[in-house]
């Protein structure tokens, strides 16, 4: 059973998943959960171990007998201002081995996404230890399954568009426009590969599907709005800035990930 958060995890909404930074609230729930996780284990992850941890983590020199002990040594040290949002994320990246190889890896990655739940982080630790960005489960999915689609040597160039989409959707800040536009370009170079035009543009590929009425004329006219919609806004070798907003960037993205099924399967 989790301590961490119970009542307030079973009995109150989270809210909404919009807040890019490691509040300082948040810094010390997430300290109590480190060491409470260590007391717990049986001597299996030790205080003093922590301690030293995160602080060369953070780029500090460890005190061998800190004032207060390892606990408060490291509440204060996180809070430093100096300890910018995503060093905080970088700590739990770093500490996963560490409770991996004590066998606490899932009751430490529960409490720390509970605690960044319950502060709308956009962030969350995902079951291999790495700090990812928080979808909805259904997209989450949908992204997981085109890269399973992708996965055979003759979409090799479109995975590698798709896992580039991917990195810079999830880095820390996100990289906008390079998630929405190696998406594009995946799923460009999926339509190009299904329908055999290696040379094609896009607006090209749906001329032939059109032509074959090999698609929903619905469906199609949405793909030459999403392809209108690069054009203008981020487009290889556009000067004008990159303006759209987060949910626009999410529709973006999901869309073309949307179409690479739909071509794969088609």
């Amino acid at each position: 059973m989790n301590w961490v958060r119970d009542f307030t995890t079973e009995n109150q909404p989270h809210p909404l998943r919009d807040v890019e930074d490691a509040p300082p609230q948040m810094r010390q729930e997430l300290v109590d959960a480190i060491f409470g996780i260590a007391e717990q284990s049986g001597g299996a992850v030790l205080e003093e171990r922590l301690h030293r941890i995160i602080s060369q983590c953070l780029g500090m020199a460890p005190a061998g007998n800190p004032y207060g002990g390892y606990r408060y040594a490291i509440g204060r040290d996180i809070a430093r201002q100096e300890v910018r949002w995503p060093r905080v994320y970088d700590v739990m990246g770093r500490l996963w081995p560490v409770y991996e190889a004590a066998g606490l890896q899932q009751l430490f990655r529960d409490s720390v996404n509970r605690i960044l739940a319950a502060y709308g982080t956009v962030w969350e630790l995902n079951e291999l230890g790495r700090i990812q960005r928080v979808m909805p489960i259904d997209a989450q999915a949908q992204i997981q399954t085109a890269i399973a689609e992708l996965a055979v040597p003759h979409f090799a160039p479109a995975l590698a568009l798709m896992n580039a989409a991917r990195d810079a959707f999830d880095d820390r800040p996100r990289r906008d426009r390079d998630a929405v536009a190696n998406a594009f370009d995946a799923l460009e170079s999926v339509a190009k590969i299904v329908y055999r035009l290696p040379n094609a543009t896009f607006s090209q590929v749906l001329d032939e599907v059109q032509r074959n009425a090999r698609m929903n004329e619905q469906i199609i006219a949405v793909f030459r709005s999403v392809n209108t919609l690069r054009n203008r806004n981020f487009g290889h070798g556009m000067a004008a800035p990159f303006a759209l907003g987060r949910a626009e960037v999410d529709f973006a993205y999901l869309a073309s990930i949307g179409g690479i099924l739909l071509f794969v399967r088609h």
